[in-house]
């Protein structure tokens, strides 16, 4: 029986077994970092990094995702909490129907993500790194050694591997070992790339197509995540906070070289008329040696003057300057600043602090429906495929939300429907409550008293 993926691709099984994105000692797929973009960026450099990545090569655009979450720590600290708060849900997964297929098909998918061996909550987190580079591809390492495709592990890959095909841009396509990445003298100088492969012409020179292929169907768990509608890799939140990334930078360079001279004394050296360049060199030596190690010798001709330093604000603008870029990036990333920050004078009202968090709450919600799309697209049905054959409907994975926790208040809500006649199905309350149904012969809990009205679950 032939299968397909959920975009038509026809799935050969025989190259499931083999790893299609591993790393590589030479080639593009390698672990290490030798561009670093951030280093000495300039906004000229950073339009011409965004530009490829608009043309179909988002290397350098990659990389600076990575250093960005690596240098800035407020930016790495909005981005990680809105990963946590997903990757931290406890999954639970609902069968299509109650056919004794279907339910077989649901546990399988059960086992699969309450595995150990899998560490979902990390999976998760990885799957999310797309919120902040606009994608994310974890490879699925498929065991075949029992009678059932089990997934043992799901492997994270380097979104540096992969770019979008050039005509549509939409598919993620891998690169082969024959690609080779952005000549290190065409970064430096801000010019267009060199790759092996098909010649491309762009609006903006000659660029090179790298050699790539496309993913093997049921191979790749691929999350998009866009934090606006259009092209997957202008999606990401690294693009817009990428320039208050830069400002940023700037304002604290600054900052520092304030600092270091912040209330020292201005050191003024004066010398006689006659005085010769070989005793300019001195005094200015000596002038230099105070500021460092607070001791000098100069020729009693020779006079030095402290001057105080009297300057007042600039610490104040610097500061005042990275708190507005770091609350652009809270509201990019979070959506809102109440729940990272408090505002200037350390006051805030309950309500405004109520209605932030409940604008987190609404992307926490939008994060974990893309996401569950994502694993019913790229894991479930391939799990299901494999095992059981194609379908017209497919178990489906859940989110246990925050608010959807209070389990006393829904076994109320059942008990007083069931009281009132609605018939509930006993497999919907256990998956909702995540609690696996009896196995055959297997003692149960029976209440301690059976008052009037009572009726067993059957």
């Amino acid at each position: 029986m032939k299968l397909y993926d959920a975009f038509g691709r026809e799935v050969d099984t025989s190259r499931l077994r083999e790893e299609q994105a591993a790393p590589t000692m030479a080639g593009i797929r390698n672990i290490y970092s030798v561009m670093h973009p951030a280093a000495g960026l300039t906004p000229e450099r950073l339009s011409a990094i965004l530009r490829d990545a608009e043309f179909g090569d988002p290397f350098l655009y990659l990389e600076l995702a990575e250093e960005m979450e690596e240098k800035d720590l407020h930016y790495l600290a909005v981005l990680s909490t809105r990963k946590q708060a997903v990757a931290q849900l406890r999954p639970f997964v609902r069968a299509a129907s109650d056919s004794a297929e279907d339910a077989r098909a649901a546990d399988l998918v059960r086992d699969v993500l309450t595995s150990g061996a899998l560490m979902l909550e990390s999976v998760l987190f990885d799957m999310l790194d797309a919120l902040g580079k606009g994608y994310s591809a974890t490879e699925i390492i498929w065991d075949t050694s029992g009678r059932e495709w089990f997934p043992k592990r799901l492997l994270w890959r380097d979104p540096r591997w992969f770019m979008f095909d050039w005509v549509s841009g939409e598919e993620l396509l891998v690169r082969s070992l024959g690609g080779e990445g952005p000549a290190i003298e065409d970064v430096a100088e801000g010019r267009g790339r060199h790759f092996r492969g098909q010649g491309v012409r762009g609006g903006f020179g000659a660029y090179y197509q790298p050699l790539t292929e496309p993913l093997v169907p049921f191979k790749f768990v691929v999350h998009v995540a866009k934090a606006k509608a259009g092209l997957p890799i202008r999606g990401g939140l690294a693009r817009a906070a990428g320039w208050a990334y830069l400002f940023k930078n700037y304002a604290l360079k600054d900052w520092v070289t304030f600092a270091e001279v912040f209330g020292q004394p201005l050191r003024v050296g004066k010398y006689g008329a006659g005085a010769s360049e070989q005793d300019k060199q001195t005094l200015l030596q000596a002038v230099a040696n105070i500021g460092t190690d607070a001791a000098a010798i100069i020729p009693e001709s020779m006079m030095i003057e402290f001057t105080e330093a009297n300057r007042a604000g600039g610490a104040e603008l610097y500061h005042r300057f990275c708190e507005y870029l770091d609350a652009q990036v809270s509201k990019a990333v979070l959506g809102q600043t109440l729940t990272t920050e408090m505002p200037r004078g350390g006051t805030g009202s309950r309500a405004a602090a109520e209605v932030h968090d409940s604008v987190r709450r609404d992307i926490l919600t939008a994060d974990v429906r893309r996401l569950q799309a994502t694993l019913d697209r790229d894991l479930v049905r391939p799990i299901v495929d494999l095992n059981f054959g194609p379908r017209r409907n497919y178990p489906h994975v859940e989110f246990e939300l925050p608010d959807d926790s209070d389990l006393r208040a829904f076994a109320d809500i059942v008990a007083t429907l069931a009281d009132r006649g609605l018939k509930v199905g006993q497999r919907a309350v256990l998956e909702r409550l995540g609690i696996p149904a009896p196995a055959d012969g297997e003692p149960t809990l029976s209440p301690a008293k059976m008052g009037p009205g009572f009726a067993p679950l059957e």
